[in-house]
């Protein structure tokens, strides 16, 4: 089934649990925390015990999240890739973020290139710890423009697909997020659904 942008707008507003800000520290502690770039040890703390019981703060990860389930999907596709690509690929969990996962598919495994330079490269796959998302890019310089080959893209969604994840279209994860949950990003960020279902919150 084909999923049109309105398609793709109900879910992802489905899945953006509202969350309000924990009730340890007040606005004013979260916008401190947000211009020091850390929140106090003992917030973290909890949430990390809740999310360790699989009860999701809604924010980096859905309430009752099965950690264990979304961890050996991860891996399967981790496996996946790197067979389609004939070469290791390395993976990362990130933490503070409602990116599950990373995949690095390195520069000679992919035939995606720099436009006006042609220099190969690496391309990463990320996945989302809400919903199933997934998305994925090549990483280049900032300064130079990435051609991403149409084999490259035909091998990584087929992959997606046959482990169930589903590919959010670029234009609607660098839409402005608008979502419920914008106090974690503080005013005048830049946010995108992208930051929301990718990104370090």
């Amino acid at each position: 089934m084909t999923m049109v942008d309105a398609d793709w707008w109900s879910m992802l507003r489905a899945l953006d649990e509202p969350v309000a800000p924990p009730e340890s520290i007040g606005r004013e502690s979260i916008l401190r925390a947000l211009v020091v770039g850390s929140m106090p040890e003992p917030t973290l703390a909890a949430l990390r015990q809740r999310v360790a019981r699989g009860e999701g703060d809604g924010l980096e990860v859905p309430r009752n999240f099965d950690h264990a389930g979304t961890q050996r999907r991860f891996e399967r596709l981790t496996g996946r890739l790197s067979e389609v690509f004939g070469c290791p690929c390395d993976s990362a969990l990130p933490q503070d973020s409602a990116c599950f996962g990373s995949i690095r598919i390195p520069a000679e495994a992919s035939r995606s290139h720099t436009k006006r330079t042609r220099i190969p490269l690496p391309l990463v796959v990320s996945v989302s710890a809400v919903g199933g998302l997934a998305t994925y890019a090549a990483s280049s310089p900032s300064d130079q423009k990435p051609y991403l080959h149409p084999d490259d893209r035909r091998r990584i969604e087929q992959a997606l697909a046959g482990l169930g994840y589903l590919v959010v279209p670029e234009h609607i994860l660098a839409a402005p997020y608008d979502g419920p949950n914008g106090w974690v990003f503080g005013p005048g960020a830049d946010a995108t659904w992208f930051t929301r279902f990718f990104d370090h919150l």
